[in-house]
């Protein structure tokens, strides 16, 4: 029985230990980044597509877009209350 718990108590550990941090970037509200992409829609081809959210800084948000040839990335300020600016 005690072996049964050391290995039990051992294999949670270990599994609790290999999780690491989350990527910042998905604990982002996906909302901010879909803002983003439709403040610059009017700019964009059609058919381009939202693909995620790069990285958010303080004042700034940075998402990926499919523009029908490959992935790039496109900037949107932020306001004071982290809502993104039109």
């Amino acid at each position: 029985m005690r072996m049964l718990t050391s290995v039990v108590y051992t294999t949670v550990a270990t599994l609790l230990s290999a999780c690491g941090q989350q990527d910042p970037a998905s604990a982002i509200d996906p909302r901010m980044g879909l803002d983003c992409f439709e403040a610059h829609r009017a700019t964009l081809q059609p058919g381009t597509q939202f693909e995620g959210i790069d990285k958010l800084t303080e004042d700034q948000i940075t998402i990926k877009i499919m523009d029908g040839v490959e992935v790039v990335t496109l900037s949107c300020g932020l306001n004071p209350d982290g809502s993104v600016k039109k």
